[in-house]
């Protein structure tokens, strides 16, 4: 059921496939993939592996607050030097989601949301990832029978603040799909895709997580279906087919269909980042020899030629 990426390069792409819109795509990195450094140090790590895009992680090592002043400086020079540009930052995690069923924690997380957003915009970055809704165990009396109500309250309330932010910051919100074990909403694509639909295209997308799909017992082929021409950006990472937890390996070395994932891309005419987020080593790879070989495998997919049995 999983095929290692050596197989793929193995085979010398008799039977060439052209998949249409994957040559719009650039590949990127985040920089999850390097959190046992700093943020500078993971850049350089990023650039050295080959890649022109990276997805910054808005908490620590990296950016844990938006830089300002001479920190600021830094990180777009350090941008410059590496030859990199920032096109996603995904925003802070844990708490900070839209969703936030206490209507103060809720205002604080706004707060900090447009900050990210701001910062964004200072580094050209075109999309911001944000989670919508929060996992479990950081929600006080998680199961009471009010929590989903407040929780579907509280995302679109807190959109109705941001989108003015992203609008004026020429950037774009995208909401990412998660693996929670709950009955939360706007868990998958298909609510999450009902919700985008009522608000401005420029301002608000959809970000798929392969991984995350799987996790929740969803098909990510199906989820990208679902997300439709909302779709503007991924995360993509392998899982166990059998018993995935959110493994976060390389493409091709889980469980997943990818022939049948970057096919749903395809057919939904994507054209935004090929965005690997891998930071789990399945074979004992370094962080470097991830990057190296995510690097390898993204080019093939994004220059749109690949071997019929890899997609």
């Amino acid at each position: 059921r999983s095929r290692g990426l050596g197989d793929v390069y193995k085979r010398q792409l008799k039977g060439k496939v052209i998949i249409n819109t994957m040559a719009k795509n650039k590949i990127s990195y985040s920089t999850v993939g390097f959190r046992d450094r700093n943020v500078q140090k993971a850049l350089e790590a990023v650039a050295k592996a080959g890649f022109s895009q990276v997805e910054i992680l808005g908490q620590e090592p990296h950016v844990a607050d938006p830089l300002c002043e001479k920190q600021l400086s830094a990180l777009k020079s350090c941008l410059k030097n590496c030859g990199l540009s920032a096109r996603t930052i995904h925003a802070p995690l844990k708490k900070n989601v839209l969703g936030a069923p206490e209507e103060e924690w809720r205002r604080g997380v706004v707060n900090v949301l447009s900050n990210y957003l701001r910062f964004a915009a200072t580094l050209h970055a075109k999309d911001v990832i944000i989670h919508p809704v929060p996992n479990p165990i950081f929600v006080p009396n998680s199961n009471h029978p009010s929590i989903m109500n407040r929780i579907s309250e509280a995302v679109p309330r807190s959109l109705d603040q941001l989108i003015p932010v992203a609008a004026r910051e020429g950037v774009r919100i995208l909401l990412e799909n998660l693996p929670y074990p709950c009955n939360y909403p706007y868990l998958g694509m298909n609510e999450l895709k009902c919700l985008v639909d009522d608000y401005p295209y420029k301002q608000l997308g959809l970000v798929i997580d392969t991984g995350h799909a799987w996790t929740s017992k969803k098909d990510p082929s199906s989820e990208i279906i679902l997300a439709g021409n909302r779709l503007r950006g991924t995360h993509l990472q392998d899982v166990d087919f059998d018993f995935p937890d959110d493994n976060h390996w390389l493409p091709t070395e889980g469980g997943l269909d990818w022939t049948a994932i970057l096919k749903s891309l395809n057919s939904v005419n994507y054209s935004g980042p090929l965005t690997f987020e891998v930071y789990q080593a399945r074979r004992g790879e370094t962080p470097e020899q991830l990057a190296s070989l995510a690097y390898k495998l993204g080019k093939s997919w994004s220059e749109g030629v690949a071997n019929k049995e890899s997609i």
